[in-house]
């Protein structure tokens, strides 16, 4: 196991989502492109002496048209009858852009069966980036005409160009590895993986979001992910990425320390082939802290096999909590190599120190009653249950939310619940999640 901690206090989070990518694909389609040429009236020297110095960038004064632009697109059906048609866009322009796009889907006989939008908030220079058009309910498209265009993004900044990407296929997922090379932070970078047949056909796909709890990635941040593909054997795969920047860099302080926390490590592999890694967590720092955490798989002979992420909403000074990584479709794992994040700048309150705890251990269950304490309602209570045999290894685990039809331990209430295992066991650890929010 290899940890890096890293203590953070946020002065700056953006709280807007849109969509950008970039990645490898090729394939045409029978659509219709056309792009909005954003041109710059030119203005000529004064007629006097004065010395003009222009400091803008080619970017700002270039033109472009939709010659610039390769496009292309997959057509899938899902398995509850809906269609998507991904669209990969790629930027052989100088300029900075935005796509918007508008589809309409028709079958066999050229009726319009369908109709859907999509955006591209900024593609940069050189890259590819991705979009699909959503059409609920359609099926039975034989072709998709889409519309394309493209004007110059004066606001955002691009971000994929900046992305150190690392891919594993594995017989059941693909996880990727991504590194901001940049200066500024990548905010709401996702992934995308496009399963193919051999005959370039897409049976599956997957997206995941590929960011810390700030919804970015860190200049010199590395971290990864995992997407799945269920039931399905594949040939190739298209992986694409998308993300924006504000162009702002978080500044970090070091309020809290990898010192002030403690970090047990237990592993658990079910019976249809997952892998789920427990992080107990104790706060030993004075202060409150949100935690999140992102993780790489191993197999023995060292092979990336998976990735997740984990978080605790808040973790109060003192307080002792858990979390865990899930490898989807992922045994024999050997060491997992993850980062720990702690933010102090925190939304919650903690209410685990309110809570006291009585426990009832039975052969085949362990039974607490909670009793809130604290003045506040207690939120989200969530009991964990880990079950070790006589060596102290892990060979089952419960969990329960312990709250009422309001989702919460009011205070001065006790709400009792069943935490179950089905296998012998020797030892019993019981953990708490939970907050309390003034919203």
């Amino acid at each position: 196991m290899k940890k890096v901690v890293k203590a953070l206090s946020f002065i700056l989070v953006l709280a807007l989502f849109a969509l950008m990518v970039t990645g490898c694909g090729s394939s045409s389609s029978d659509s219709t492109v056309s792009s909005s040429e954003s041109s710059s009236s030119n203005q000529g020297t004064p007629s006097n002496s004065s010395t003009i110095t222009d400091n803008r960038t080619q970017s700002a004064t270039a033109s472009f048209s939709n010659d610039d632009f390769e496009t292309g697109g997959y057509l899938f059906e899902n398995s509850i009858g809906d269609s998507l048609y991904f669209v990969f866009v790629k930027n052989n322009s100088e300029t900075v852009v935005s796509v918007d796009g508008n589809a309409t889907a028709k079958d066999s006989s050229g009726s319009s069966i369908g109709a859907d939008s999509m955006s591209i908030d900024v593609l940069g220079p050189g890259e590819t980036s991705i979009g699909y058009f959503y059409f609920d309910s359609v099926t039975g498209i034989a072709t998709v005409d889409y519309q394309l265009n493209y004007s110059r993004q004066n606001y955002y900044k691009p971000v994929i160009a900046n992305l150190d990407i690392n891919q594993v296929l594995n017989e059941k997922n693909v996880t990727v590895t991504v590194t901001n090379k940049g200066d500024y932070d990548a905010q709401f970078v996702e992934a995308y993986v496009l399963f193919f047949d051999a005959a370039d056909n897409i049976i599956s796909y997957s997206s995941t979001y590929i960011t810390d709890n700030d919804s970015e990635i860190k200049p010199g941040a590395t971290l990864s992910a995992q997407l799945d593909i269920y039931g399905q054997a594949y040939d190739h795969v298209g992986v694409f990425f998308t993300g924006r920047s504000d162009g702002s860099r978080t500044v970090v302080s070091n309020s809290v320390s990898e010192a002030d926390f403690s970090v047990t490590e237990h592993k658990l592999e079910n019976s249809i082939g997952d892998t789920l890694w427990f992080l107990v967590i104790t706060n030993n720092s004075e202060h409150d802290v949100g935690i999140s955490a992102n993780s790489t798989a191993y197999d023995q002979a060292g092979n990336i096999v998976g990735a997740d992420d984990a978080s605790i909403d808040v973790l109060g000074a003192g307080q002792t909590s858990i979390c865990y990584f899930y490898y989807d479709s992922v045994a024999n794992i050997d060491h997992v190599d993850y980062q720990v994040f702690y933010q102090t700048d925190l939304y919650y309150t903690d209410v685990i120190h309110n809570l006291s705890v009585d426990t009832t251990i039975n052969n085949s269950n362990v039974i607490v009653a909670v009793t809130n304490n604290g003045s506040e309602s207690a939120q989200f209570v969530e009991a964990y249950a880990l079950f070790f045999d006589s060596q102290g290894d892990l060979v089952g685990y419960d969990s329960t939310y312990v709250t009422d039809n309001d989702s919460e331990i009011k205070s001065g209430a006790t709400i009792t619940k069943q935490l179950d295992t089905y296998n012998a066991f020797s030892t019993v650890e019981v953990y708490f999640t939970g907050r309390h929010s003034s919203w």
